[in-house]
C-alpha cells in the first residue's frame, strides 16, 4: 500500500535529506505560501540542519562566512543576524562575525517550525524521521520506499543529500575527521596525524586543542598548504564582461594572477578579487570544457580552496599559535601507507621535496581529505539504486550527480527528468561552486520559483 503523507494533496513535494541544502530547499517551497502545495522532508537523524557541516557541538567550529552573509533567504540579506538578536547574540557579538555552526543548525531547523503548525484544518509540511532506500518513477508520480515504514507518493522529489567523507576502512588508529573519536580513544598526550590541510584539518585541530590535546598533530597533504584567514576586505568590483568565459585553466590563472597583482599594487588585498569573482564562478564553470574542468581539478583546485574557502580569523589565529609552538606541523607530502601496530600505526609517506621514504608513529590518524571525490562510491542507499538502474547518471567528472540547468537529474539515456531533481553538492560537478549557504540558498530559491511556477504539474 502507498501511503501518501498528506491527506490528498494536489501537489505533493518530497525532499530527500534534512541537512542544509534539504532544510533550505523546504523553506524555500513553503514560503511562496501556496495552499495546494505538500512538501514532506525526510531525514534518517533526528535533528534537522546538522549534516557534515552543522552537526558538529563544539564552540571552537565557527562558520567560514561572516553572520551577515548566511541569511537562508537572497531577498532578505538580514534574516539569520535578526534571528541571532533574538536568540543568542552572546555567540555572535555582531553581523561581520563568524557565528558558531551549531548556532546556524539552530536557526535551520527553526526555519520549518512556523510550518508544522496545523491550519485551517492542514499542515503543509510533514517531516518524516526515516531512510529513503528507492525510488521509483512512474507516468503518474513518484514512489518512494522507506526503510522503517509504507512508501510516499509524491509528484516531485528533490535530491538534497549533503556532503559525503571519503569511505574508510575500520581499524582501531583510523577515525573520520569529521567526528570526534570515542572518549579514551587515544592519550592527550599521544602523537596523531591528520591526513588533509584543509577547513576539516583545522576542525579537527580545534576540536583536539578544546579536548586539551598535548601530543603532537601532524598534518600531510600533497601540497602542505593551509586555508588562509579572512580579512574585512570589500568585493572587487567586476563586471560580467570582464569575466574570460570559455577559456583554458593556463590563461584563466594568468588572468587571475594578473588581476591580484594589478589590485595589490594599488594597495588592495588578494581577498577582495576573489570575493568579487564570487558572483561569476558558476557561469565561469560552466563555461569551461570538461577538460579543462580535469585540469582545474588536478592543478589549480587546492590553490582555489585554500583562498576561496577561508577561516574565521579566531580560528585561524590558534591554527597559527599551534604550528608557532611546535604542536602542530603542517607537511607537503604524499601518504604512501600505514602498518597498524599493537598500540597505534606507523604511517609511511614521502614528502614533497625528497624521493626518500619516511615514517612517523602514531596513535590515531584522522581522515580529513574533505568530500568524497565519486559520486558512484557512495554508500547512500537511494543514490546507489538510482546510479545502478541508471535513473540519475553521473557528472563528466564524476563528483556529483549530472543536472540541467534547472536541477532536473540527467537520465543515463540523456533524457531529463522533470519529476526528480537534485540541489547542494551533490550537483557541485555541474555547477563547482555549490557547497556554501549563499551559493545553495540562490539555487533552491530558483529552484523552488520554477516548481511554483506551474511547469511540473501533479501526476
Amino acid at each position: 500500500m502507498l501511503a501518501p503523507a498528506h491527506p490528498s494533496p494536489t501537489r505533493h513535494i518530497v525532499v530527500i535529506g534534512g541537512g542544509a541544502s534539504g532544510v533550505l530547499m523546504t523553506a524555500h517551497l513553503l514560503r511562496h505560501h501556496d495552499p495546494s502545495l505538500r512538501v514532506t522532508l525526510v531525514e534518517k537523524s533526528a535533528e534537522l540542519g546538522a549534516g557534515i557541516a552543522y552537526g558538529t557541538g563544539h564552540p571552537d567550529h565557527l562558520l567560514n562566512v561572516r553572520a551577515a552573509n548566511m541569511s537562508a533567504y537572497p531577498d532578505d540579506p538580514d534574516h539569520f543576524w535578526r534571528w541571532v538578536g533574538e536568540h543568542s547574540s552572546i555567540d555572535c557579538p555582531d553581523a561581520q562575525s563568524f557565528a558558531p555552526r551549531r548556532l546556524y543548525r539552530d536557526y535551520l531547523a527553526d526555519l520549518l517550525s512556523p510550518h508544522l503548525v496545523q491550519r485551517a484544518g492542514t499542515r503543509r509540511l510533514a517531516i518524516v524521521n526515516d531512510e529513503v532506500m528507492g525510488l521509483e518513477e512512474r507516468e503518474d508520480g513518484l514512489v518512494i520506499r522507506l526503510a522503517g515504514r509504507e512508501p510516499l507518493r509524491a509528484d516531485i522529489a528533490i535530491l538534497a543529500t549533503g556532503n559525503e567523507g571519503p569511505k574508510l576502512q575500520p581499524a582501531s588508529w583510523r577515525f573520520d575527521g569529521w567526528f570526534d573519536a570515542a572518549p579514551n580513544a587515544f592519550s592527550p598526550d599521544s602523537d596523531v596525524v591528520i591526513v588533509g590541510t584543509g577547513l576539516t584539518m583545522a576542525d579537527r585541530v580545534l576540536s583536539l586543542l578544546h579536548a586539551g590535546h598535548r601530543g603532537r598533530i601532524t598534518a600531510i597533504s600533497r601540497r602542505g598548504l593551509r586555508p588562509h584567514a579572512h580579512r574585512p576586505v570589500a568585493p572587487y568590483r567586476l563586471d560580467a564582461a570582464d569575466i574570460p568565459y570559455g577559456t583554458g585553466i593556463t590563461y584563466l590563472t594568468r588572468w587571475l594572477r594578473g588581476l591580484v597583482r594589478e589590485h595589490q599594487a594599488s594597495g588592495g588585498d588578494w581577498r577582495g578579487i576573489v570575493d568579487g569573482l564570487r558572483p561569476y564562478t558558476q557561469p565561469l564553470w560552466r563555461s569551461l570544457s570538461h577538460e579543462a574542468r580535469r585540469r582545474f581539478l588536478r592543478h589549480a583546485r587546492a590553490w582555489w580552496d585554500i583562498h576561496r574557502h577561508r577561516m574565521a580569523p579566531s580560528a585561524a589565529d590558534r591554527i597559527e599559535a599551534a604550528r608557532a609552538s611546535g604542536q602542530l606541523a603542517i607537511v607537503a607530502g604524499r601518504v604512501a601507507g600505514f602498518e597498524p601496530l599493537e598500540q597505534g600505526v606507523l604511517v609511511r609517506y614521502v614528502a614533497r621535496t625528497g624521493a626518500a621514504e619516511k615514517k612517523l608513529l602514531a596513535r590515531a590518524v584522522f581522515e580529513c581529505r574533505g568530500r568524497a571525490a565519486d559520486v558512484t562510491a557512495t554508500e547512500n542507499p537511494v543514490l546507489r539504486q538510482l546510479l545502478a538502474e541508471g535513473i540519475v547518471h553521473p557528472d563528466p567528472l564524476g563528483i556529483g550527480l549530472d543536472v540541467g540547468a534547472d536541477c532536473g537529474v540527467v537520465h543515463r539515456d540523456g533524457r531529463h527528468s522533470n519529476r526528480l531533481y537534485a540541489v547542494g553538492p551533490i550537483t557541485s560537478g555541474v555547477f563547482w561552486e555549490i557547497v556554501a549557504v549563499p551559493d545553495i540558498r540562490q539555487q533552491v530559491a530558483k529552484l523552488a520559483g520554477h516548481l511554483m511556477q506551474g511547469r511540473v504539474t501533479a501526476g
